[in-house]
């Protein structure tokens, strides 16, 4: 209660007293005498009339710039005169509009897609130098356009794996589900698909991204300095932006391709003011698998399929409403009578609205929900194993423009979680001799409220701070075991029971989480920024594979496994050269990570209603160095990436027998110090374009065993340290061409890409495992998720 008092408090002074310094004199005149003509308007595709979000709308009198919001609209405040503005879209022509501000009014301003012409051009998706001027660090947004540049993976873009070409991200194989971002696990990165988390952004154990690129608007990763909006997660947030539908007329794409195909429509329901998108997405990579004449294929199945759902409701021009839908689903069984399945469905409901140029306010409400399941079809000792967890919240904002110069938001949020650990149901018509078991669910419930307000003094100095308060609850019904103090948590030393009622709180954590970010320019072209960010997690992934499987095991922190708390401190400087062609820049950081979750050395995780007597909390670190050149101009574009960075974790227990490596610190399952990808595209003209992506980097850590020996008449292999040994270091190189075609009608129009993925048919090892042979060590063998050349031909059309 007295830190919820000192909170109301804080927000209290720090809002009244900024409001007080606004009205005062904080650019030179009283809030009374600001007058202006508010000219609003909207950015469109002129073909399909969907908004572009993220269009930058400069005023070249007056060299400001605005930026498109999801719904393709902008806001300017302006005196009486003439004005010639410039609009600007990856991808799309710039478009030069002039007009005369004599009252407020409307702009519809409708782009088209570029012919690029064989002279040099440049398109900036926002403010070319908004990486100099912002005080943003480590944030990242990428464009459709700009990922469509990249070669496709099996046929399609890859939203996920766009992402891990970026600086300081990285994934640990060729089928690795989620990211890790500055040494952090893959449970560490809250994925939001239009407001909503998602549990599992993949198919296929990461083969294929679970979201349909045609639905998707842009992605921005955080990874450095997180806006205070954002809680739950120690590394980074990974916000997705869905399209909405055109307002004015109906159109789609359509794409068909070696392994997958996928089909998007949107357009008007109510012209002008209602709008609907649908996306359609699946594989047929199971008639493939019945096509092969190897009879272990033959009966194999890898299936999946996604499905979208946009409404886009303009109330007014300060008020819309966007419902979003999305639903995913994977079954796979490669040569087994084992079906692994996961499934994602969400819904989220935005309002957004404006009281008056300056105030807005954005209102948040979704449901999500993830099951994973195994299915055993053996004919003996059948059995379902499901899980799952449901996540339902509410987040509200408020935002006050005091100035371009001067913005600050305001806020709080709220979410229940409930998992399902596991629950084993054996099938009751086959003689099965399992009985059904179902561990106990967890609820939880995570809030918190925020501000952050971004100042820029002059031309020099930006300064962006914000503070967020954390409260978690563990909540009942629940039975919790009791260990004798002063011994190693462990079913030997359970001494009694506590059984807790429905609702009733079981344990509480909560905390304050400041994030800052300083820049300061050297000149109009470069700039040096600091950056601090604490964050809290309260759900932690339990597992012992190197990326998310359905085996793993969400958990919620409890008496017994405290959150994660993660401090990280940067420093970067960011330069343009010659007219912002150029774009490089350099970070370092330093991240300190408490209450990282370790499984105890031979851990049953599955089907544990006791999970704290199989793993221990421990401590790690991570730091590195990022560069990153990036050229946006002329003929041939991309960007290269290097990352330098170690993620370490130590585990010292009170009890000797409970540390891992003896207390030392050792790599996690995803420590690669050298990181670096390099990407080319090569425009050789108008309709034909040529890309390349080459990635190199350290083998991931592995535990190799010592020795073997015998027991119960079986060979088994002994494990003692862990992750001192590595796999071969991973590299391959990928190369595309996309093919435009201009038929005599639009419907004609349409893209063929042929791509060849792993050219030099390099076969980097996705894991090692061992096999025993009579009278020598267990020997290794390496598992390659792709070891050969895969081409590909993909077509896709707009209409």
């Amino acid at each position: 209660m007295k830190k919820n008092i000192l909170l109301l408090l804080l927000f209290g002074f720090i809002l009244s007293g900024t409001v007080f310094a606004q009205q005062k004199n904080i650019i030179g005149r009283d809030i009374g005498e600001l007058k202006g003509i508010k000219i609003s308007g909207r950015v469109t595709d002129q073909i399909t009339g969907e908004a572009l979000v993220g269009a930058s709308v400069t005023v070249k009198e007056l060299n400001k710039t605005e930026i498109t919001n999801t719904n393709g609209n902008f806001l300017l405040e302006l005196d009486r005169a003439e004005y010639n503005l410039e609009v600007r879209y990856v991808g799309y022509e710039t478009v030069k509009y002039p007009f005369v501000a004599v009252g407020e009014g409307r702009i519809s301003i409708r782009m088209i897609q570029e012919d690029f012409e064989l002279d040099d051009v440049v398109i900036f998706g926002s403010d070319p130098e908004k990486n100099i001027r912002s005080t943003e660090m480590g944030a990242i947004t990428l464009n459709m356009n700009t990922i469509r540049e990249l070669p496709p993976f099996l046929g399609e873009v890859d939203i996920i794996r766009s992402m891990a070409t970026l600086p300081g991200v990285s994934q640990v194989g060729e089928a690795s589900a989620g990211l890790n971002v500055r040494g952090g696990g893959s449970d560490q990165n809250l994925i939001l698909f239009a407001g909503a988390p998602i549990y599992n952004p993949t198919h296929l154990f990461g083969l294929f991204t679970a979201f349909n690129p045609d639905i998707v608007n842009d992605v921005t990763l955080y990874k450095a300095v997180i806006p205070a909006e954002f809680g739950g997660r120690g590394s980074s947030i990974l916000d997705i932006v869905p399209k909405s539908g055109s307002l004015t007329k109906w159109g789609g794409d359509l794409m068909a391709g070696n392994f997958s195909g996928k089909l998007s429509l949107n357009g008007p329901i109510v012209k002008d003011r209602i709008s609907a998108q649908v996306g359609l997405r699946g594989s047929y990579i199971n008639w493939l698998l019945k096509s092969l004449n190897n009879p272990d294929l033959r009966t194999s199945q890898a299936n999946f399929y996604d499905a979208n759902g946009i409404v886009y409701g303009e109330i007014n021009e300060k008020n819309n409403v966007t419902y979003s839908f999305y639903n995913s689903y994977d079954d796979f069984a490669l040569a087994s009578d084992t079906t692994i399945s996961w499934k994602n469905q969400s819904h989220s409901l935005k309002y957004e609205g404006s009281f008056s140029e300056k105030t807005a306010i954005d209102i948040l409400g979704y449901h999500t929900v993830y099951d994973y399941s195994i299915f055993n079809a053996s004919g003996t000792n059948d059995f379902d194993l499901i899980s799952g967890i449901k996540d339902t919240g509410l987040k509200v904002k408020f935002a006050y423009q005091f100035s371009d110069k001067n913005k600050f938001n305001i806020g709080a949020d709220t979410k229940k979680l409930t998992i399902n650990p596991g629950e084993l149901i054996p099938n009751a018509s086959t003689d099965s001799g399992l009985l059904p078991k179902k561990v106990q669910s967890e609820y939880g419930q995570e809030s918190g409220v925020f501000f952050q307000h971004d100042l820029e003094f002059g031309e020099k100095i930006g300064v962006s701070y914000g503070l967020r308060y954390d409260n978690y609850q563990y909540l009942g019904q629940r039975a919790v075991k009791e260990y004798a103090e002063n011994l190693p948590i462990s079913p030997a030393n359970v001494i009694g029971e506590k059984n807790y009622a429905e609702g009733e709180k079981i344990q509480s954590y909560d905390g304050f989480g400041p994030r800052a970010s300083l820049r300061y320019s050297l000149d109009p072209k470069t700039s040096i920024k600091l950056g601090y960010n604490k964050m809290y997690q309260f759900i932690h992934l339990i597992s012992n594979t190197a990326t998310i499987a359905p085996t793993d095991i969400w958990k919620l922190s409890d008496q017994f496994l405290a959150p994660q708390i993660v401090d990280q401190i940067s420093l970067g400087i960011y330069k343009n050269f010659r007219g912002n062609i150029f774009e490089t820049s350099v970070e370092v950081y330093y991240k300190d990570i408490q209450n990282i979750v370790e499984y105890k050395d031979g851990a049953n995780l599955i089907l544990q209603n006791n999970l704290e007597t199989e793993v221990i909390p421990g401590q790690g670190k991570a730091y590195g160095l990022e560069l990153f050149v990036k050229k946006n101009l002329g003929r041939t574009t991309g960007w290269i990436s290097y990352t330098y960075s170690r993620s370490l974790r130590r585990v010292i227990s009170p009890f000797e027998e409970e540390n891992i490596n003896g207390g030392d610190w050792f790599p996690s399952n995803f420590d690669k110090p050298h990181d670096l990808t390099l990407i080319g595209n090569y425009k050789l003209s108008a309709l034909i374009s040529l890309s390349g992506t080459f990635g190199y980097s350290t083998g991931r850590p592995v535990t190799f065993p010592e020795a073997k020996f015998d027991f119960a008449g079986n060979s088994l292999a002994y494990f003692n340290n862990r992750n001192l040994q590595r796999i071969p270091d991973f590299h391959r190189l990928d190369l595309s061409m996309n093919f435009k075609f201009k038929g005599k009608g639009k419907f004609y129009d349409g893209d063929w890409t042929f791509a060849v993925m792993n050219v030099y048919g390099r076969k980097n090892p996705f894991s090692l495992f061992f096999a025993d042979q009579v009278g020598s060590p267990p020997q290794a063998f390496r598992l390659a998720i792709l070891g050969v050349p895969l081409p590909t031909l993909s077509y896709s059309l707009k209409f």
